[in-house]
């Protein structure tokens, strides 16, 4: 009896660590032919001296969705323009649709939720995200940048919610938008450390 349960045990956490290895870390991918640099915020980032973010207006393009599992791709990026246009407009950032002066384009290079088949166990599912993507003015990168984000479910464990899924993913999406708009914003004038 106890070496069954030992066994079940092994078995058990065998397969959580073969369900964990969907978000382990690889190189970020070079974006629209600038150099990142490690982000306050984001992972990678990249701004132009001369980019002012707040004094021009923007067209978000939808992000292309690359990689999913468990995750309906135009779903996903439905939900994800639907968070960029949100955080945009309450930072005061004015959108124009294909009229504004610069282009916001990305890749969403995978979308993942993780622990839904052994959910009954963990009582937890959790989103990987993995995106990067370039702000353009003219034909010209005037910012460019990548990020990964890793959230777990809001919700305490026990049985499955219905909205649990959408819910974990619209965390996953807001933080990245976070993330960028922070970066966007309270990047400091070049030659200061740290943006400060």
């Amino acid at each position: 009896m106890w070496f069954t349960k030992q066994i079940v045990l092994g078995i058990c956490l065998a397969l959580l660590l073969f369900c964990g290895a969907g978000c382990v870390p690889r190189p970020l991918p070079p974006v629209a032919g600038v150099t990142l640099q490690p982000g306050r915020f984001l992972a990678g980032f990249y701004m132009a001296p001369d980019f002012a973010p707040e004094r021009v207006t923007y067209d978000l393009e939808p992000f292309t969705v690359e990689v999913t599992r468990e995750v309906d791709p135009a779903t996903f990026q439905a939900l994800l323009q639907a968070e960029l246009t949100q955080a945009w407009e309450a930072n005061g950032l004015k959108v124009r649709g294909s009229q504004g002066e610069c282009r916001l384009t990305g890749v969403v290079r995978q979308v993942r939720l993780r622990g839904t088949r052994l959910r009954f166990l963990t009582g937890r599912i959790n989103a990987c995200l993995e995106v990067s993507g370039a702000i353009t003015q003219a034909g010209r990168t005037v910012a460019a940048f990548s990020d990964r984000v890793q959230v777990d479910s809001p919700l305490n464990p026990g049985p499955p919610a219905p909205k649990e899924r959408e819910l974990v993913l619209r965390q996953a999406a807001r933080t990245f938008v976070n993330h960028l708009l922070t970066e966007l914003l309270l990047h400091g004038p070049p030659g200061l450390a740290g943006g400060e």
